[in-house]
């Protein structure tokens, strides 16, 4: 036993010098899921079940609602907040689905029914080992100097991470956007005009599902390529417009749904709920005075982060990934635990590229890992499991944004400064 331990102890530290930052990276992740597996195990497996949504009837309901609602006058009838991208897909989705669930006499079509059927869940696990697959790909080709290492990174940091494990919990089509939001990165800078060109359309289906994801433009923009941006606008804007002609919507009625709409979600996921919760439920400031400093909070933060993106030339390039994968969580839309899934794209261009232990790489380190590690879903009086973790692990970006605009804005008022000086003398 003693000699295993030490044998052991000798891989561990070989290990952390060959590659300090992915090591301590791993052992935080791997430290945490050993306790959520004791902690599910002691508990008769309460602390794993709690850290799922909390209503129990939404198990995968992303994916089936999508499908029942844009079979039928989506945007009219249903209210979906999805753009017609998505809608659309859904839409083809059921069409091959719908026509072999089972409906009883006298009964209706419904989520629950295709929910059901054997061709709902098989569409269900297709769609998700697709996923799967490709995000390996993308975890091979960034960790491609790591070996088996990439295995376990693929492992815990996505199979096994609180976000992706909520995500597929409800089915929710985010897993698809962030593959594709993967696919832009990769290609967006690549000398074949083919490569390029497939990846501003990867970001045009992920803007077309999401929507939000469009930010991720800036980055053709910080190359200062303009060309580039227009094509890659216009493919976008096609992809969300052109859709619409095949359904009942249009884009102020999209807009209209979406303004309109509210999910019970006791999280503080978000900017907008973090303030909802200090000023409206702590405080009781009325809602719209706090939307209006949700709003302004909200804008504050993505206009500095366009700042950083586009004139702090010096940022690290999967800092500049970091930044806009934090507006994609804290900013705009509805917060959910999943959405911390977008950090994803900076872990792994963070690991890909920092092999050595400073003092900034161990504190991202540690943040990174903080925002994916399993925790243990022990509930508190009005407050369900699944939020608290959710709130922890957005605490995290929240540090990771703050430091990242720390570090950008104060570089670029640095080097303005010593512009204006150098201009004066």
């Amino acid at each position: 036993m003693v000699v295993a331990v030490d044998r052991m102890k000798d891989i561990y530290r070989k290990e952390y010098e060959r590659n300090p930052v992915l090591t301590l990276f791993l052992t935080i992740l791997i430290a945490f899921f050993i306790v959520f597996v004791i902690a599910a195990l002691m508990s008769g497996g309460d602390t794993f079940y709690n850290v799922l949504n909390s209503d129990r009837s939404k198990l995968f309901s992303d994916h089936f609602d999508s499908i029942f609602y844009s079979s039928n006058d989506p945007y009219t009838r249903w209210q979906v907040i999805y753009p017609s991208f998505a809608t659309v897909l859904y839409a083809v989705l059921g069409h091959f689905v719908i026509p072999f669930v089972d409906i009883p006499s006298g009964d209706v079509l419904s989520a629950a029914l295709i929910r059901e059927s054997q061709m709902g869940i098989l569409s269900f696990l297709f769609i998700t080992l697709l996923t799967l697959s490709a995000l390996y790909l993308v975890v091979s080709k960034l960790m491609k100097k790591e070996s088996f290492r990439k295995e376990l990174v693929f492992l815990f940091a996505v199979v096994l991470a609180y976000p992706f494990i909520y995500a597929l919990e409800r089915g929710n089509s985010i897993i698809i956007t962030l593959v594709l939001c993967f696919l832009f990165i990769l290609g967006y800078r690549s000398e074949n005009k083919i490569i390029r060109y497939a990846s501003y359309v990867a970001l045009a289906c992920a803007a077309g599902i999401k929507m939000y994801p469009a930010i991720l433009l800036l980055l053709i923009l910080r190359d200062r390529n303009y060309r580039e941006a227009g094509v890659c606008v216009s493919i976008t804007a096609m992809m969300m417009l052109v859709p619409f002609l095949f359904t009942d919507g249009n884009p102020i009625l999209l807009l209209d749904n979406i303004t309109s709409y509210t999910e019970v979600n006791l999280g503080v996921t978000n900017i907008n709920q973090i303030m909802l919760g200090i000023f409206q439920e702590g405080l009781g400031l009325s809602g719209g005075v706090v939307t209006i400093m949700s709003y302004a909070v909200v804008g504050t933060f993505t206009l500095l982060s366009v700042i950083v993106i586009l004139f702090d030339r010096e940022m690290k390039h999967w800092k500049i990934i970091a930044l806009i994968s934090c507006n994609l969580i804290l900013g705009l839309g509805v917060g959910v635990q999943y959405q911390v899934v977008y950090m994803l794209m900076p872990i792994l261009y963070f690991l890909a590229a920092e092999r050595e232990m400073t003092k900034e790489n161990k504190f991202y380190t540690i943040c990174f890992a903080m925002t994916m590690v399993l925790i243990p879903g022990i509930g508190v009086a009005g407050l369900y499991p699944s939020a608290m973790i959710g709130a922890m692990e957005s605490f995290f970006v929240i540090i990771i944004a703050l430091a990242l605009l720390y570090e950008g804005v104060g570089r670029i008022y640095r080097d303005r400064s010593e512009e204006r000086r150098a201009g004066a003398a």
